[in-house]
């Protein structure tokens, strides 16, 4: 056992040596501190002798404790079931007597008879936690100690014991010594680690930056850390072996890991605070300088761990999804890792190595700068946010005037290149500010909360929206193709948000469609998907004052022509099956889930 705690070892192996102590010993810490680590090293280590534990957490009565030290004594099966099977079964064979007995009625001197005489010690945990009265409690434990000379080791946080006065009479008759269980994690880290199956090697290498890093944390809880060594044996699962293999990275990793693990158990920290790091960044950029009580919770935390940086090698969103949900997948973590400072060699993304500009040499860094102009100048950025990230940048170098660029020059070039080049960027019908916001990289935008960037944001964003206003006209056609081929699937991918395909459940591309047309083509879907096509409809407009759908107000002149079309409608007796849909139900459906909700929308609006 560990030097830190063997003088609680020594006086143990002393204790359980007399004939008759007349005392029980308290072992006392806080929770996690490795007080139940303690006795079951204590009792690997002893295996001549027989260790009774019980926890006494919501045990209501002295009756409670004897049932359960009889359990323990005759090894019962511990269900109801096989109690009461078993229990007159022993009886019978030590007594020859069928006695039809119940647990209570077996005395606590037959109890430690039937072990023989093995020495036998009893440990009581969760002192602080059991329910009924310490006179009770005492009054029972006492008979052990004094009547039948047993040894008893009680297990408890002592410091929500001392106020009651209860209590402290029961500790002057009963405990005769209090050792202080101080944590001891090299032995706790040692037995946590047999544990693991990914990671073992890794977390060896590395154990004492953990316990740097568990020291600085300042909560001295075992039963945190191992939750974490068992966490972090999940995450590296998902790791390739070259991430894997590399000794800098890990080092990192875990320090980042173990950081947001003893402070998001501990309370702390909600995990999800991690979306305030741009805005620390920016107050670390300005030199704010704030009192410890005005400190958020994510800014104790970076300034209690010196060695954090902005860069968390993943990103702040695939963190907060870890330790929230409890999963990443292999491909987004090796994305972000490539894209680490770890692994800047291997990528061939100049901007990149850009962003890391402070990290890298001079001539590394004037190359990836020359780079990144000549792909500007030959508009080879199909990325929104990868121009969103260049511009963070350059307006960064400018601020400390590592480039003759002024602010203005920098913000007129990329709004000339965002007007030459938007039309044939990637995934243009995603370019909005939650897409950008996110950015999907470990690596946050430099400068965001500046008016120059902002701008820069802007333009893009309303540049993407004008283009995708001008291609309404082709979308509205498509959609009308789709309705007259029945091909309900590519209309809801066109038309439904949570499709995640297309944004048209946000822009008004019936403005963009003849009603006339758009009438025919449901003439022409049949019946059997004409009710899903409603539902479609129905659903465009019932969240319509959401601020992002504000924009499809503007088809309210196209829903009023389409109810005129219906209404004058020419159809006879016996109707039809489709005459039904578009007289009855079509009609309710743009009258009273269309038009009404837009009308109401728009007089809120104005």
């Amino acid at each position: 056992m560990a030097i830190v705690n063997q003088h609680i070892n020594d006086f143990l192996d002393y204790y359980l040596n007399l004939n008759e102590p007349q005392y029980a010993v308290l072992l006392s810490g806080k929770w996690g501190s490795g007080k139940t680590h303690f006795i079951e090293q204590f009792k690997s280590e002893h295996t001549n002798i027989r260790v009774v534990k019980i926890s006494l957490f919501g045990l209501k009565s002295k009756e409670d404790i004897h049932k359960k030290i009889v359990l323990e004594q005759f090894t019962f099966p511990k269900t109801s079931e096989s109690i009461a099977k078993n229990l007159n079964g022993v009886l019978e064979k030590f007594t020859g007597i069928n006695l039809n007995l119940t647990l209570s009625d077996i005395s606590v001197e037959s109890a430690i008879k039937h072990v023989g005489k093995k020495k036998t010690v009893f440990v009581f945990d969760d002192l602080e936690r059991m329910e009924m009265s310490f006179s009770e409690a005492f009054g029972y434990i006492n008979q052990l100690v004094e009547d039948y000379g047993q040894k008893v080791i009680f297990i408890a946080d002592d410091t929500h014991l001392k106020d009651r006065e209860e209590y402290q009479q029961f500790k002057e008759k009963i405990i005769g010594k209090t050792f202080q269980i101080e944590q001891d994690f090299d032995i706790a880290f040692t037995s946590f680690i047999n544990e693991l199956k990914n990671s073992k090697e890794i977390l060896q290498n590395n154990q004492s930056i953990i316990k740097t890093v568990f020291n600085m944390a300042g909560y001295k809880n075992l039963r945190i850390l191992r939750q974490g060594m068992l966490d972090f044996d999940r995450l590296i699962g998902s790791f390739e072996d070259k991430f894997k293999n590399h000794i800098e990275l890990m080092r990192e990793i875990i320090q980042i890991f173990f950081a947001l693990t003893f402070e998001t158990k501990s309370g702390k920290l909600d995990i999800q605070a991690l979306q305030e790091i741009t805005m620390l960044r920016v107050g670390r950029m300005l030199n704010e300088e704030k009192a410890d009580e005005e400190l958020t919770p994510i800014e104790k935390v970076f300034t209690k761990y010196s060695f954090l940086s902005y860069e968390l090698l993943l990103s702040n969103e695939s963190w907060i999804d870890f330790f929230t949900k409890g999963i990443l997948s292999l491909a987004k973590i090796s994305t972000e890792l490539n894209r680490s400072r770890y692994f800047l060699q291997e990528q061939r993304e100049e901007w990149v190595k850009l962003w890391h500009y402070m990290r890298i040499e001079e001539d590394e860094f004037q190359n990836a700068l020359q780079e990144t102009r000549e792909k500007i100048v030959k508009n080879e950025y199909k990325k929104p946010e990868v121009v969103l990230h260049i511009a963070g940048i350059l307006l960064s170098l400018s601020d400390r005037e590592m480039i003759i660029d002024s602010k203005e020059k920098i913000i007129d070039d990329l709004k000339k290149y965002i007007d030459l080049n938007t039309k044939n960027w990637d995934d243009l019908d995603k370019v909005d500010h939650h897409e950008l916001s996110w950015n999907h990289s470990s690596l946050g935008y430099m400068s965001e909360k500046t008016e120059e960037f902002i701008s820069i944001r802007d333009y893009l964003v309303d540049k993407a929206e004008e283009i995708r206003r001008e291609r309404l006209k082709e979308k509205g056609d498509r959609l009308i193709t789709y309705l007259s081929e029945n091909n309900i699937n590519e209309l809801l991918d066109m038309l439904v948000a949570e499709r995640n395909k297309e944004i048209l459940y946000r822009l008004p591309v019936f403005k963009f469609i003849e009603p006339q047309v758009f009438f025919d083509a449901l003439l022409r879907v049949e019946n059997k998907n004409i009710r899903d096509v409603f539902e479609i409809l129905k659903n465009r407009y019932r969240s319509i004052s959401a601020y992002e759908k504000e924009s499809v107000l503007e088809e309210l002149n196209f829903w009023k022509e389409i109810s005129n079309i219906v209404n004058a409608y020419s159809v006879k007796v016996p109707y039809k099956i489709k005459d039904v849909w578009i007289k009855t139900h079509l009609r309710t459906i743009v009258e009273n889930d269309i038009i009404e909700k837009i009308e109401k929308e728009k007089n809120h609006v104005e």
